[in-house]
């Protein structure tokens, strides 16, 4: 496996063992909501975009990590090289980071449950606070599953070719 993937892989192993660990805290109720989400989601959310951006450099056949810093986007992927098209997988990220899950996973803010007072923990972390979708365990857990989903068929599928 490249290294590339194989980190990538480690980022998400890291994501779901804080997904965990915020599950079992969430069902023994000595913390709030609002506290677990404060804790949890910068960590988990974080990881989850470490894990994409390994992807992307997976996808993009660049096995050399060293050579640039991981990117956040399919736009800093470098160019592909004269006469070659980009790459299906890569087209189809692109297009995902427009709207959606990957695009709310990948905001330089998101919107952090109502539970939060302005101007709070979350506030001052970077988060922005929002009474219209409340994000919190559920949301990082599809987040996690479908970066996992899509990883995993993008492997099957360039494995074939």
């Amino acid at each position: 496996m490249a290294r590339t993937r194989g980190e990538a892989n480690r980022a998400l192993y890291r994501a779901r063992i804080l997904l965990e660990a915020w599950e079992r805290m969430r069902g023994d109720g000595r913390h709030s909501d609002a506290a677990l989400i404060d804790a949890f989601l910068p960590a988990s959310r974080e990881q989850l975009r470490t894990a994409y951006g390994w992807f992307l450099l997976s996808l993009a056949g660049i096995e050399d990590s060293t050579r640039l810093p991981r990117p956040q986007s399919t736009d800093e992927l470098p160019a592909p090289d004269p006469g070659k098209a980009l790459s299906p997988e890569i087209a189809e990220f692109a297009q995902l980071e427009k709207g959606g899950w990957l695009a709310q996973m990948l905001a330089d803010e998101v919107e952090a449950s109502a539970s939060f007072p302005h101007g709070g923990a979350a506030a001052r972390g970077g988060l922005l606070v929002s009474d219209r979708e409340p994000l919190g365990y559920p949301v990082v857990v599809t987040w996690a599953d479908a970066l996992a989903a899509i990883m995993a068929r993008m492997d099957d599928s360039l494995s074939e070719c």
